[in-house]
C-alpha cells in the first residue's frame, strides 16, 4: 500500500469490524435513536439497517463486505434491505439529511463537554458524529470541510471502538437527562 494515496488510512477493515459491533450493540442503536453510516476510503456510503446482526466472525464479515461492494445491497431471507450502497456521497448526503451538524472524533479536537452532548441531544436536526476507523494519519480534507466541530473525549489517544463507545455512552446520559426534565 506503500504507493497508494491515504495509505495510512487504508487496510484495516478489523477496526470498523469492531466498531460497528460495538455500536451496533449500543442501547441507543436498539432503541433506533441512532443512524450507522460507513464511508469507506473509496468515497462509498453505506446504510446500516439498525436491526442488522453482523458476523462476529471477522473473516465473515469481510466477505459480506465484498459481497455488498459488488452486489450493492444485502437483504435478508424475508428481503428486508441490511446493508447498502448509497447513491450519494458523504457531502452531499450531510447536506440532504439537513444535519444540525458535524463533530468530528479527533485527538486533535477540543476537549468535549457534557453541555454540548446535551444541546446536541436537544436539537431537532441530526447530528452526524464521524468516528475514523483507520489504523494512522488523520481525517481527509473532504471530511474535514464539512465538520462543523472537532473534539476529543480524553487526552490520551482513543481507539475507534473506544471514542465511539465513549460518545454514545455520554450521548445515552444526554438523553436521559433530556427526559427527565
Amino acid at each position: 500500500m506503500r504507493g497508494l494515496p491515504g495509505r495510512e488510512r487504508r487496510g484495516r477493515p478489523d477496526i470498523l469490524h469492531f466498531t460497528i459491533l460495538e455500536v451496533l450493540g449500543s442501547p441507543l442503536n436498539k432503541a433506533e435513536k441512532l443512524g450507522v453510516y460507513i464511508h469507506t476510503q473509496s468515497g462509498h456510503l453505506i446504510w446500516v439497517n439498525p436491526k442488522v446482526r453482523l458476523p462476529r466472525n471477522y473473516d465473515r464479515f469481510k466477505s459480506l463486505f465484498e459481497k455488498l461492494m459488488a452486489e450493492k445491497v444485502i437483504k435478508s431471507d424475508a428481503g428486508e434491505i441490511l446493508l447498502s450502497v448509497m447513491s450519494s456521497d458523504l457531502t452531499s448526503w450531510v447536506e440532504a439529511v439537513g444535519a444540525g451538524g458535524v463533530i468530528l472524533l479527533s485527538e486533535n479536537g477540543v476537549q468535549v463537554e457534557m453541555k454540548l452532548l446535551e444541546e446536541v441531544s436537544k436539537s431537532p436536526k441530526p447530528t452526524v458524529f464521524v468516528v475514523g476507523c483507520f489504523p494512522h494519519g488523520d481525517f481527509s480534507p473532504e471530511i474535514r470541510s464539512i465538520a462543523d466541530r472537532e473534539v476529543r473525549l480524553s487526552e490520551h489517544t482513543l481507539d475507534a471502538w473506544v471514542a465511539a463507545s465513549r460518545i454514545l455512552c455520554l450521548l445515552e446520559q444526554a438523553d436521559a437527562k433530556n427526559k427527565h426534565k
